[in-house]
């Protein structure tokens, strides 16, 4: 592959070796070379090649170190450590995205030192980007003054966009890793800023003025500090898009408000109203089948006494429930899946008994739709439950007060998405809890007024009884 940057000395023992996407960068130590991210897979050749358009052999390179797992900066590392013999370096959060190619040597822990010859490289744990992002700090000597050069070793803010998440695997908490990540790094002093990507750092338009400067452009102390503020920035722009283009409108067990909740008729009226997606409820009955309804007994919404888990499934098809003349059966969650699980909606799945997060989380997996279900409960212990059981799923927990001792705890347990009680949920709050990474889904929308102002604060999304007005909301406010 040929390069489509030419290779450089920036400054003091740092070179440049990569193309403009990705960077790669090459420390001469002189007791051996580091060389630091390789690449895709065909940048192996030209790595090669601009080492030895500098004098370079690639049988030098001792270590090589990586910013992230990302295929741009590792897959071209098995190639050039055949070729060099060189130990190499990676956050062992990051392996899964190596796709087998090649296990590290060394996993780089939050200030490991990396030494070899004249050079020490600072390693600061900085996820977000991704769950094992290192940055990289270490000083360079430029006409008898030393600088210090810093590397944000994952500063895009695509791959924190929802849908790039989802098909990763991850739910939105590596957003408030991020943002946490950057606000660190602004304590750090840069002189010289080198990206791992070109645009960075803007590597071409530099190299271009360093061929006619008297002074070293990529010297300058305010340009680290520039770039955090941008990527701040664009962090935000994406949560802000997304509160439009992934607004999630929950049918609050159907279209309650209308016709019988938890049932077929509240589930396809919702719908039918503009609900992208749908809430509802688990029970389990008596003789261990997992059904769509509300309370814990039975005479609210069928007028019958009794409990709905002291039931069996036989005995509950044999009630409606009724609401404004209409009536309709209680529904088995399996049956609602076979109906609903195909088409493009989002299910909030409450759980309404304790010890019912296996049964439920296998009912999932059986229609495969991990990607599209959020499970969520007033009880904390029923979504530690679903945490500890089925960790690709998404989790909320539902409350009326939100503290910074509860925010804590749901990160530790990976719960990802807060639902707050509408009145609590303000601009102000909706900021915090996107800036802590947290989806922020609000319930008890009692009418519309209440439902305007969970809008206009940002939230992402909310369950209504009444999805045609939200619908209609939404689409007066985009």
């Amino acid at each position: 592959m040929k390069s489509d940057m030419v290779p450089f000395r920036m400054a003091g023992n740092l070179y440049f070796v990569g193309s403009r996407n990705p960077s790669s960068h090459l420390l001469d130590t002189g007791d051996g070379l580091i060389l630091i991210d390789t690449g895709y897979e065909e940048n192996a050749e030209m790595i090669v090649n601009s080492m030895k358009t500098l004098g370079f052999d690639i049988r030098d390179v001792k270590y090589i170190i990586h910013s992230h797992g990302h295929g741009d900066h590792t897959f071209a590392t098995a190639k050039l450590v055949e070729l060099s013999g060189a130990k190499t370096f990676l956050n062992s959060a990051d392996i899964r995205y190596l796709e087998g190619r090649f296990t590290p040597d060394f996993d780089i822990k939050a200030g490991d030192i990396i030494k070899l010859g004249n050079t020490e490289i600072l390693c600061l744990h900085t996820p977000g980007h991704t769950e094992g992002t290192v940055s990289f700090f270490f000083n360079l000597e430029e006409n008898g003054k030393v600088y210090r050069a810093g590397m944000f070793g994952g500063a895009g803010t695509n791959q924190l966009r929802k849908d790039y998440l989802r098909n990763k695997g991850l739910n939105t908490l590596p957003r408030g890793q991020f943002l946490k990540s950057v606000e660190r790094l602004k304590r750090e002093h840069v002189d010289i800023f080198v990206g791992n990507h070109s645009w960075q750092n803007d590597t071409l338009g530099n190299y271009k003025k360093s061929l006619t400067s008297d002074t070293n452009p990529f010297i300058d102390e305010n340009r680290w500090g520039k770039f955090l503020d941008k990527i701040t920035v664009d962090f935000w722009n994406v949560i802000e898009e997304e509160k439009t283009t992934h607004f999630i409108n929950y049918a609050h067990r159907g279209a309650s408000e209308y016709v019988p909740e938890n049932t077929f008729l509240a589930f396809y009226t919702g719908v039918y109203m503009g609900a992208n997606g749908i809430e509802t409820d688990v029970h389990v009955t008596e003789d261990g089948v997992a059904v769509l309804f509300h309370d814990d007994t039975l005479d609210r919404v069928t007028g019958e006494n009794g409990e709905v888990a002291k039931k069996t499934y036989e005995e509950l098809q044999k009630l409606f429930v009724t609401k404004n003349g209409f009536s309709d059966k209680i529904v088995k969650f399996e049956d609602f899946l076979d109906r609903f699980s195909f088409r493009d909606l989002t299910f909030a799945i409450e759980l309404k008994q304790k010890g019912t997060a296996k049964q439920v989380a296998d009912i999932i997996r059986k229609y495969k739709i991990e990607d599209k279900v959020v499970i969520t409960s007033f009880d904390f212990e029923s979504v530690c439950d679903m945490s500890e059981y089925a960790p690709e799923l998404r989790l909320g927990f539902l409350t009326e007060k939100v503290t910074d001792e509860l925010l804590e705890e749901m990160k530790k347990r990976n719960i990802s998405e807060i639902c707050p009680i509408a009145d609590i949920v303000n601009e102000e709050n909706v900021h915090k809890w996107h800036s802590e990474g947290f989806n922020v889904r609000a319930w008890g929308v009692a009418d519309e007024e209440i439902m305007k102002k969970v809008c206009n604060a940002g939230a992402d999304g909310m369950t209504v009884n009444f999805p045609d007005k939200l619908a209609e909301y939404i689409g007066t406010v985009k």
